[in-house]
């Protein structure tokens, strides 16, 4: 089951922007009724569905009475803050090298979406396949998405160029209105995704600022300064949820499942289908986490234990030495697990 999700960078800053739209007080209203906490965008780094960010757009959207708030907010968004992600496809020789980079590492950013390359008569559609499907505040972040593409095309194109027409799925009038009137070309309705439409004989045009041998990027590079290792099965994912989690300690299978919007069962099921259950992936989760904190940090065990949804610091004493034959003071007297 592939599950879309965004680069946590993504999620925090869109809060941030949210924040002086319309207040953080509406902001935490919304991330409420997304079961989320703002420690767990703020305080890491990592990944959460996609479809929450979608929900706390459509929250603050009717809060303020905008149907266009996605389309209004994305001019913004710093592309910048992609860190490496940015700079790699921005530093592209040229603009189809730019947007070749930028569907490969796409990964990176929102595993589960894609960046869309299609070859339409003399030009090229450059869309964003988000894999939301009738998530409430969709129409948010498609219409976000085609300015963060313009964004880019015109670091190469220049900040005077326009789309010879963009695309969109739905058939609302007044976002197609929208929408031509603020990007000021033809809108396509009823297409499969959001999409920016760029003649083929631009693809050629040269960096205007291309990076100096010393700052340029490859590939490989990316996950290491992003700090980032996109999901790559579904027990992936659930740690992600996990470690959200852990800002409010509860780690329990059913909320776990609410967060991804599926039943108990289904997420069952796919761990089973991977070969193991929710209670060996927390398991794995927590040993993981402890074993990081004791080696990498001065925290108490007593407040490691309560950060790890523990009530009784001694359970968490016991459950430890169970697995690595050490108590956690001995753990961390040992010396294991440092770098």
């Amino acid at each position: 089951m592939n599950i879309p999700m965004v680069n946590v960078v993504e999620f925090s800053q869109m809060v941030s922007i949210l924040d002086r739209a319309a207040s953080p007080a509406v902001v935490n209203r919304a991330l409420a009724a997304a079961d989320l906490d703002r420690r767990a965008i703020e305080q890491r780094t990592g990944y959460l569905p996609y479809r929450l960010e979608a929900v706390v757009l459509e929250h603050v959207a009717r809060a303020m009475g905008d149907d266009h708030l996605g389309a209004r907010l994305s001019g913004q968004f710093d592309y910048a803050a992609y860190t490496a992600y940015a700079r790699y496809v921005l530093g592209a020789r040229n603009l189809g090298d730019g947007l070749r980079r930028g569907r490969r590492a796409f990964p990176l950013i929102s595993p589960g979406s894609a960046l869309v390359l299609q070859k339409a008569g003399e030009h090229l559609l450059i869309g964003r396949q988000t894999g939301l499907h009738a998530v409430i505040g969709r129409r948010h972040l498609e219409d976000a998405a085609l300015f963060i593409i313009i964004h880019v095309v015109r670091h190469f194109l220049g900040g005077g160029w326009r789309p010879s027409w963009i695309e969109i799925p739905g058939r609302e009038a007044d976002r197609r209105a929208f929408l031509e009137n603020a990007i000021g070309t033809p809108v396509q309705m009823g297409r499969a995704m959001p999409a920016v439409a760029v003649g083929v004989r631009s693809l050629s045009a040269p960096n205007p600022t291309p990076l100096k041998a010393k700052n340029a990027l490859v590939f490989r590079e990316l996950p290491v300064l992003m700090g980032v290792s996109p999901p790559r099965t579904f027990e992936d994912v659930v740690r992600e949820m996990l470690f959200a989690q852990l800002v409010s300690r509860d780690l329990s299978e059913d909320v776990i499942a609410n967060r991804l919007a599926m039943g108990t069962r289904t997420l069952q099921r796919l761990l089973k289908d991977e070969g193991t259950t929710f209670r060996e992936v927390k398991a794995r989760f927590v040993e993981d986490r402890a074993s990081a904190l004791l080696a990498g940090t001065d925290l108490t065990i007593e407040a490691i234990s309560r950060h790890l949804g523990y009530i009784e610091p001694n359970s968490f004493r016991r459950a430890f030495k169970g697995r690595f034959g050490l108590s956690p003071s001995e753990f961390r007297a040992s010396g294991r697990g440092r770098v």
